[in-house]
Formats: C-alpha cells, sequence, structure tokens
C-alpha cells in the first residue's frame, strides 16, 4: 500500500493541501470516519454541502501528508499479517511485507489519526503494527509507546529490549523521560528475576514424573548443569527455553529422557510468554 499516493473513484467532494495546493477528490461519506470532519459536515448546510464543484476544503498538510490521511479515512489500514507457526509457544510474528514502516507510525499515522480524531478502530490496528515493530526496534518503539501511555504496547516492546547499559546515550534519547526510563529499568529487573526463578522452578523429571530408571542420574544431571551455566547469563531477551532446547540434541537415544526434556522446555516456554 502507498501512503504517498491516493485516489478516489467514486467522489463527490474535494480536499485541497493549503501548503503546495494539490487537490484530491474524495467521499464524504470517508471522511465521516474523522470527527474532525463530521462535526464540520453536520455544521454546514445540507443546502451548500454535496457539490463536488464547490470550493475545495483546505487543509494545512503537506501533499504527501493529505495523501495519508485520505488512505487512512478511505483505505483503513489492516492488522499486519501473522506467521503460520506449528509451535504453539512461540511469539507471534508478523510479516515484514505487511507491517507499516516504524517513521511513518510514529511521524504521521499516529498524528494524523489523534488529530482528526479518526474511529478508534484505525488507532486499533496501528498499534498492532507499532507492535510488529518492537522485535525490530524495542527501544524506539518502548519511548513512543511510553510517550503516548500506551502502556500494553511499551511493556511488550520492554521484552525485546537489550540491557539499558549496552545503549549509547544517543540511544537512549529516545525514551521520553524519567519516569519511563526507571519503568523501563523496573521491566527488565523483574523479567530478569522471574527468568531466573522459572528456570530454578523447571525439572526435567517434575516430582519423579516421566522419570527414566535408566538415566535418571546423569539426565537430571545434565539439567541442572545446563541451567547454572545459563543462569549467570541471563538477561532481559533471555530466550530460556531457547537455550535449554540445545539439550533436548543430547537424550535422542533414550525416547523417555527426550520427551522428558522435551516438556519441560516447552513448559518454560509457555510459561515465560506471560512475562512483561
Amino acid at each position: 500500500m502507498s501512503w504517498s499516493t491516493f485516489k478516489c473513484k467514486n467522489s463527490d467532494f474535494q480536499v485541497k493541501s493549503a501548503v503546495d495546493g494539490t487537490t484530491y477528490p474524495v467521499s464524504r461519506s470517508a471522511l465521516m470516519n474523522s470527527d474532525v470532519f463530521k462535526d464540520m459536515f453536520a455544521c454546514c448546510d445540507a443546502g451548500t454541502s454535496g457539490s463536488e464543484d464547490e470550493d475545495a476544503l483546505e487543509l494545512q498538510e503537506t501533499s504527501g501528508e493529505l495523501a495519508a490521511l485520505l488512505c487512512l479515512l478511505h483505505d483503513p489500514p489492516a492488522p499486519p499479517e501473522q506467521i503460520p507457526s506449528d509451535d504453539l509457544f512461540q511469539k507471534i510474528r508478523y510479516d515484514p511485507a505487511t507491517v507499516i514502516p516504524l517513521p511513518l507510525l510514529v511521524s504521521l499515522l499516529f498524528r494524523l489519526v489523534d488529530k482528526y480524531a479518526i474511529a478508534e478502530g484505525v488507532a486499533t490496528n496501528l498499534r498492532v503494527h507499532l507492535r510488529a515493530n518492537a522485535p525490530a526496534y524495542p527501544l524506539e518503539v518502548y519511548g513512543f509507546a511510553a510517550l503516548h501511555e500506551m502502556d500494553w504496547e511499551a511493556s511488550e516492546a520492554s521484552q525485546y529490549v537489550l540491557p539499558i547499559a549496552s545503549y549509547r546515550f544517543e540511544e537512549i534519547k529516545v525514551i521520553p523521560n524519567v519516569v519511563s526510563y526507571h519503568k523501563l529499568v523496573r521491566l527488565q529487573d523483574f523479567r530478569v528475576k522471574a527468568l531466573r526463578d522459572l528456570l530454578l522452578g523447571e525439572e526435567i523429571f517434575p516430582h519423579g514424573y516421566g522419570a527414566c530408571t535408566t538415566h535418571y542420574d546423569s539426565t537430571t544431571t545434565s539439567w541442572d548443569r545446563q541451567r547454572k551455566a545459563l543462569m549467570g547469563r541471563i538477561d532481559n531477551a533471555t530466550d530460556v527455553a531457547g537455550e535449554m532446547s540445545a539439550l533436548t540434541e543430547t537424550f535422542t537415544a533414550c525416547k523417555i529422557c527426550c520427551k522428558a526434556c522435551t516438556a519441560a522446555v516447552e513448559m518454560l516456554a509457555v510459561s515465560s510468554i506471560a512475562f512483561p
């Protein structure tokens, strides 16, 4: 979808850029997706508001910004498409080709939605696109979400933010204020502690269930050695299930041990998804 161009097949009104004079034929009914335009039309005389030959409505937007606004109103963006996965415990991933680029979202689209009071459903879908950008641009998404009080999006983005000390000062500037910075530090600290507790509490043969009588000692020793080695390396973005899954290959010779390891790793995966 192109956000810099706009065409309307069934136009009955015109909107003009007061900045560069570009005029776009538009649909009045589509403009009603904005409370601003809805109120404007409600105040107009019904006898003088229906002709496309009338003077165009001028807006203080460039032609490119106006095209994006009209796209939002006439053809609201759908949520990005999820990538199918057979792994029930994998986090949702989106097809990059269907995700609106982050610069366009934060510099223009959210501003237009807010300025023109566009229907809530449009903003909701844009927030999904914002979350879809979090794995690639976690700090930027967190900063924008925190600034605009999007708590859910900020919390989700924080999962992908590297330890704060690993960022340069110039990068940290995207965090809008000290409160947001402190919240991020606390979220990271909570997640690290929760991941450590989760890892320490997950046994390969919980309460002896599914235990392999032949390899019980060696298997539990290997599991314990692997998780203790991982404990010292856990940070906010660590995939504990992914790290522990490497151990599964060492148990391929025993179906019972391999099954137990797979189940323990899956339990780690599903439990860690719930952490903010």
